[in-house]
Parts: C-alpha cells; structure tokens; sequence
C-alpha cells in the first residue's frame, strides 16, 4: 500500500527547483561527492523510464495516483469530477465516477488507494465520504461517510485493522480572528466502536508554513516555495509513518498513539540562491513577492516526498545540491538502507509498487504526464 500526503508549497519548489536546473546533467544514483550520505550502505541503482502517457490522457493538475496487481494506475486530476484508469502502459482504459452526489458520484475526489485484491477506494473531500468499486468494476461496492465533525482532507483505509486514517487541519480565518495561533495537522483513528463513531487524535504536527498577508478584519495567504511540509503513509496497514520535509527523519505512529523514530541521519543544507528566490518572488503578487524576500535567507527542505511501497520499504526523496536529480532512497523499518535510484527533480512520486515507480511531471508544453520508472 503506497500513500503520500499532497502538499502544494512543496509543489512550488519542485517546479522551481526544476526550472533552474534544466543545463544540468543527471549523475549515477545518490553521485554527489560534495554531499556526504551517511544512510548510503545499500546499493546505488538506475531506474529506467519505462511508459508516458500519451495526448489522449487530458490531465491539468493531477492531486494523487495509485497502481494495481496488475500495473494499471488510477490517478486523480484536479480539473475531474472523476478517477482515470490507465492500462499499464498508461494508455487511457476508462473514467471512474462523474460529478454529483449519488452513488459513483463525486463532489471532489482528493485521493485514490488499492486495497487488497485490487478494489480501488476513492475519497471525497467535499462530500466526506468514501466510495469503494470492486476490481474492474465502474458500480460502487460500497458507499460510507466519515461520520464525524472535523473535515477530513484526506483519508486511508486501514487494511490490518479496523477503521481509517483522517488527517485534519486547523484552517485560516476570513475575519483575521486566527492571528496569533499556532496551525496545527492532526492525524485521527476513525472505527466503529459499538454503533457509535470513535475518534482519537493519535499524532499531531505543524501544519504546512505558507505565506499569509493580514489586513484590517481579513487574511489571504499563498503558498510558500520553500516551505516545511509533512508527508504521511501506512506501514504494514495498522501503523502510520511521518517524515517532516526539513530533516531526514521518519517516525512511526502506533493506533495506540506511541510514536517511535524508525531512523534519523544527518543532511546537509541547501541554501536557496539569491536567483532561486528571485525566481520564486516573482511568480507571486507583488505583496507575496514582498513577504518572501523578507523572510530570507532560506535553505531549501531536506525531504522532497514519502512512500511506502508494497514490501513495506519505506521510501524517501532526498533533495540533491545539482538540482537536476532527487535521490530517493528506500530503507527498511530499522533504518536499513536498501537501494537508491535518482529521479528527474520534475518528477512528484506517488507510488511504488513490485518494480515499478509511478509518478507525474509536466513536458514542455506544461502538460502533466504521468511516467512509470522501472526500478533496477
């Protein structure tokens, strides 16, 4: 099972982090002598690009994607009321769904996962509820909402226990009532308990920074560049793994609530280029623009993405200083380091699975393509 937490600041930073690196070359996986990989005892692999999708799959802004058993990926698009099936060769096999709220219908699909057996769950934000088809199939299995007060913005299935996964956040305020408070995400245990609806907080963190503008009685906010951000999954289907974008650490999370460090190592930082943040600043309005160059100086996040892949290897993207690769690398529960393949700094990961790595980049003409990697 393959997860990872969407997060739009550090969207900003791959497109940027790309953008400036277009003349650059691609080196052998994790091949950066002036970068010491403490973690780097496994072996350095190439991941072969292996199938694009072509011009018949019309995505603008893809949110999450997920694979099956068989290789066929199901990716959910910002501009859809809907969920595309792709055949393994990411040729277009038919859309999930339409927009509505009746059954197979959707308000604002945020994210897809494979269950066991290759049954395709897709939540709903805007109608907080999930919705399950059989493998193959177009007629919903099952329909459940949520059932609680706080929204959530995303939701997994646990597959080893009873329940779901939902992560909520505290929001901005209109009225500019917030000021002063501390945004939080939190991560919650939804089941059953007896016919009623149990809801325990398990993990909380701080929400993903953004840059925010304050006036009298109102407050607007824009995505930060260089941004601290968090990414989420499952491991084994009963615990939760997190990892902070600004250090390379992962911790596991209990339903119980213990959380434990699975493994920490040391990063080196990667200060943001005065044309780095120029280029940034200049993509924003002028105010945004403004409250960026007065934060400087920055250091780009240490981490790029998290996913944990169907051998429960837990796979990290770590930022590079040649700015044309990421390394992702992927490590063991204990810490282990297993393999390290570089991707594209383009590319945004979003599954793993057997031997293959499923992720989404924008061409030349700034269309979203997915791409399957075929791993060593």
């Amino acid at each position: 099972m393959m997860q990872r937490l969407k997060t739009g600041p550090f969207l900003a930073a791959a497109a940027l982090s790309a953008a400036c690196s277009a003349d650059t070359g691609q080196p052998e996986a994790g091949g950066d002598p002036a970068m010491p990989r403490p973690w780097a005892t496994g072996i350095a692999g190439t991941a072969t690009l292996e199938a694009t999708s072509a011009n018949d799959v019309f995505l603008s802004y893809v949110w999450d994607a997920a694979t099956d058993s068989q290789g066929n990926v199901y990716v959910v698009d910002g501009g859809e009321a809907a969920i595309f099936a792709l055949n393994p060769d990411l040729t277009q096999n038919r859309q999930i769904g339409r927009e509505g709220e009746g059954p197979g219908e959707f308000g604002r699909p945020a994210q897809v996962q494979v269950l066991p057996g290759d049954s395709v769950l897709v939540w709903d934000s805007q109608l907080q509820r999930i919705t399950v088809f059989p493998p193959a199939g177009d007629e919903p299995a099952y329909i459940q909402p949520l059932g609680t007060q706080d929204r959530g913005f995303n939701v997994w299935k646990l597959t080893e226990a009873a329940g779901y996964i939902a992560r909520s956040s505290t929001t901005y305020m209109a009225d500019g009532s917030d000021e002063g408070s501390t945004r939080t995400e939190v991560l919650r245990h939804v089941r059953d308990a007896d016919g009623r609806v149990a809801d325990e907080v398990l993990f909380e963190y701080p929400a993903a920074e953004a840059l925010v503008q304050r006036g009298e009685g109102f407050v607007s906010m824009a995505g930060h560049p260089f941004a601290r951000n968090s990414f989420v999954g499952l491991l084994g289907g009963a615990r939760v793994v997190h990892a902070s974008s600004d250090a390379l650490e992962v911790r596991i999370v209990a339903l119980g609530g213990l959380v434990e460090t699975a493994f920490s190592y040391e990063t080196t930082p990667i200060p943001v280029t005065r044309g780095e943040l120029d280029t940034a600043a200049d993509g924003l309005s002028d105010a945004f623009g403004q409250l960026l160059r007065d934060g400087a100086p920055y250091v780009w996040p240490a981490l790029t993405g998290l996913i944990v892949d169907d051998r429960d290897r837990i796979w990290v993207g770590i930022r590079k200083a040649d700015r044309s690769t990421t390394e992702w690398a992927a490590f063991e529960a204990d810490g282990t380091h297993q393999v390290s393949v570089d991707l594209p700094v383009e590319v945004e990961l979003y599954a793993i699975r057997g031997d293959r790595m499923v992720g989404v980049a924008r061409d030349e003409l700034d269309v979203a393509r997915v791409r399957v990697y075929r791993l060593p």
